[in-house]
C-alpha cells in the first residue's frame, strides 16, 4: 500500500464508539418542555440531552396550527411568539372548557432562594462526576464533564436571556389611552406641563377593558379562553422577544456548538463508569424536565394529585418571567347547562356534583359562557368560528340564544373568579363545588357590566 495511507490503515490512537448519538435523543420534547420559559426550581441547572437545539435556537422556531383570536378587537393571528406555543402545548388543557388568567405583578417574583437549590444540586452531581474522572485520570471523560458544564451554562444563559426580554417587554409596555389606567397615566404626565388638566374618573365614561377575551385554537383542535392585557398581546404573546446583546447570544450559541461536539465525541471514548453516569443523569433529567419536575405547572404533581384527591388541580400559577404571571382554572360547574323534561334550559346549582368526565366539551357552551355581543358576534361569524344559518334548521342558534341569556342574568366577573381559585389554593386542597358556591353567592352580589363589549367583567 503507497504511504501515507498504509500508515492510515494501522493509525488508531483512540476508538470512538456511537454512544455519542444518544445526545440527539429527546430533542422534541426538550424543545417543547424547556422552550416554554419555565424554569424548574430544582432541575434548572441539570445537564439534558439534546444540548443542539439551544446551540442551534431551535427552540425559537416557530409552529404553524395555532390561532390566535382577539374576540374583544375583532383582530386575528396565526403568527404566535415561539415561546407561548410550547407553553400551551405543555398545559393538560381540556376540550373547550379550560380558562387562563394572565396579569401583570406591580412586584416582580423573588427565587433566589430556588435559583439557590438548583445550584446545589447541579454542583453537586456535575462535580462528583468531575471528581471521578479526575481520581480515575479519565481524561477523555473530564473532557466531557467540562463539555456538560459548558452546555448547561449555555442553556441557562440563553433561557434567562428570553426571560429577561419578556420582562422588559412588560415593563415598556403601557396600557391603551382608551383604557382607564392608560388615561390615567397620560394625565399624570400632562398634569406636569398643564396643571388644569382634567383627571379622568372611572365612572365618567365606558372605558375600554384592560382584559380582552382571547380564544386560542390549538393544532388538536381544543380551545382556550384566555383573559389577558390588551397592550401585552403584541409585544409578549406575538412577537418573539430579542435578546437585550445579539452578539453575546451569538458567542453563546457557538460555544455551544462546540461544547456540543466535544461531548458527542468524548462521551464514546470515556471509561465505562463515566459513560454510565453521565447517561443515566442525561436521560433522567430530560425525562424529569419534560414532566415539569420542579415547575410550576409540573404534570408530575397534576398526576400525584388526582391520585390522592381523585381528581386534577381546579388551578394553578404559572410564571413566565418575574412580572407575567398566568391562572390557569376551568369555567365554574354553575356555568353547566342542563335541559329539563320540558325541553328547556337551565343552569346547573353550584352544588351539583359533576364528575370531570361529565363536564361539557362542546363549543356552543363555550360560546355561551363567553357572552358574546353583538359586535364579537360578527367577528366570530367572520372567522367561521358559529356555524351559518339554515332556514331548515335552527335548532343550534335557538339552543345557544337560550343558554346565553342564562348566562346573562348572573355574568362571570373573571377577576373574582381568578381571585376565589387563588384563595382556594392558599387555604388548601377543597372540594370544586364548595368554590363554586362561594362563587355564585359573590357573583349574585356583584353581577354588573362594565365595559361595552361584555357583560362578563373585565376589571
Amino acid at each position: 500500500m503507497i504511504y501515507p495511507w498504509k500508515v492510515l490503515s494501522s493509525w488508531a490512537p483512540f476508538k470512538i464508539d456511537a454512544l455519542g448519538l444518544v445526545t440527539l435523543l429527546g430533542a422534541d420534547e426538550v424543545n417543547t418542555s424547556v422552550g416554554r420559559l419555565a424554569p424548574s426550581y430544582w432541575m434548572e441547572f441539570m445537564p439534558l440531552l439534546a444540548g443542539f437545539v439551544f446551540a442551534g435556537d431551535r427552540f425559537r422556531s416557530k409552529q404553524a396550527s395555532f390561532t390566535l383570536y382577539n374576540v374583544s378587537s375583532g383582530i386575528v393571528t396565526g403568527n404566535i411568539a415561539s415561546w407561548f406555543t410550547r407553553w400551551m402545548q405543555t398545559q393538560d388543557f381540556e376540550r373547550s372548557r379550560s380558562l387562563v388568567y394572565w396579569e401583570v405583578q406591580a412586584i416582580p417574583r423573588k427565587s433566589w432562594g430556588n435559583f439557590i437549590v438548583a445550584v446545589i444540586i447541579s454542583f453537586a452531581v456535575t462535580g462528583l462526576l468531575i471528581a471521578m474522572t479526575i481520581l480515575a485520570s479519565d481524561w477523555y471523560g473530564f473532557a466531557n464533564a467540562t463539555a456538560l458544564v459548558f452546555l448547561t451554562a449555555v442553556r441557562s444563559y440563553l433561557l434567562q436571556s428570553h426571560r429577561n426580554a419578556i420582562d422588559r417587554e412588560v415593563k415598556a409596555a403601557r396600557p391603551l389611552p382608551t383604557t382607564f389606567a392608560g388615561a390615567l397615566e397620560e394625565w399624570e404626565k400632562n398634569i406636569k406641563n398643564d396643571r388644569s388638566a382634567p383627571k379622568p374618573e372611572k365612572d365618567s365614561r365606558k372605558w375600554r377593558p384592560e382584559l380582552v377575551k382571547v380564544l386560542i385554537d390549538l393544532p388538536d383542535s381544543r380551545l382556550v379562553t384566555m383573559f389577558m392585557p390588551e397592550h401585552l398581546i403584541r409585544p409578549v404573546f406575538v412577537t418573539d422577544t430579542t435578546p437585550s446583546s445579539p452578539w453575546v447570544y451569538r458567542l453563546a450559541q457557538w460555544v455551544g456548538w462546540v461544547a456540543f461536539c466535544v461531548h458527542i465525541v468524548t462521551l464514546g471514548m470515556a471509561q465505562l463508569a463515566t459513560q454510565l453516569y453521565v447517561v443515566v443523569i442525561m436521560v433522567l433529567s430530560t425525562v424529569l424536565i419534560c414532566y415539569g419536575f420542579g415547575c410550576d405547572d409540573s404534570t408530575l404533581y397534576k398526576w400525584w394529585h388526582q391520585a390522592r384527591y381523585g381528581d386534577a388541580p381546579s388551578s394553578y400559577s404559572c410564571w413566565v418571567g418575574t412580572y407575567l404571571r398566568a391562572t390557569v382554572s376551568e369555567w365554574p360547574s354553575d356555568f353547566e347547562f342542563v335541559r329539563g323534561k320540558d325541553g328547556a334550559w337551565s343552569r346547573r346549582l353550584a352544588s351539583d356534583f359533576l364528575k370531570r368526565e361529565q363536564r361539557s366539551t362542546a363549543r356552543q357552551d363555550l360560546y355561551a359562557w363567553l357572552d358574546l355581543s353583538p359586535e364579537e358576534m360578527r367577528s366570530m361569524s367572520d372567522w367561521h368560528l358559529l356555524p351559518h344559518r339554515r332556514d331548515h334548521d335552527d335548532s343550534w342558534w335557538t339552543d345557544f340564544a337560550a343558554k346565553r341569556l342564562l348566562v346573562q342574568r348572573n355574568p362571570l366577573d373573571i377577576s373574582l373568579l381568578k381571585e376565589q381559585k387563588e384563595h382556594h389554593s392558599r387555604m388548601g386542597e377543597r372540594k370544586d363545588e364548595d368554590l363554586d358556591c362561594r362563587f355564585s353567592q359573590c357573583g349574585d352580589m356583584e353581577k354588573g357590566n362594565s365595559n361595552n363589549h361584555s357583560s362578563i367583567r373585565c376589571r
